[in-house]
């Protein structure tokens, strides 16, 4: 399947919109070496990556909501609030 990566990374935040809503930042690369996607999530200094397979890419551009990927954005978010929201004591 052909598509760009940029058409991946729209796809993405179509299927996870809480990415956005969070003010968190989205980068998308191919990495040659492994023949796989390269999902780096950032927001305050904090960076969380994964790489995302060829064929659960694929299966998300044809309107397939990645479970994979649902269950790493899922994560991520949790991390970065965990991170992010100051705890009050008690």
């Amino acid at each position: 399947m052909a598509y760009t990566i940029a058409a991946l990374k729209d796809k993405i935040l179509e299927f996870h919109p809480e990415i956005a809503a969070k003010g968190i930042h989205l980068e998308v690369s191919f990495d040659e070496a492994s023949n796989r996607y390269l999902l780096q999530l950032s927001k305050d200094g904090q960076e969380f990556g994964a790489f995302l397979e060829q064929q659960d890419a694929d299966a998300c551009m044809e309107g397939k909501k990645c479970v994979n990927l649902a269950v790493q954005a899922a994560q991520f978010l949790a991390e970065f609030e965990d991170i992010l929201t100051p705890r009050k004591p008690g």
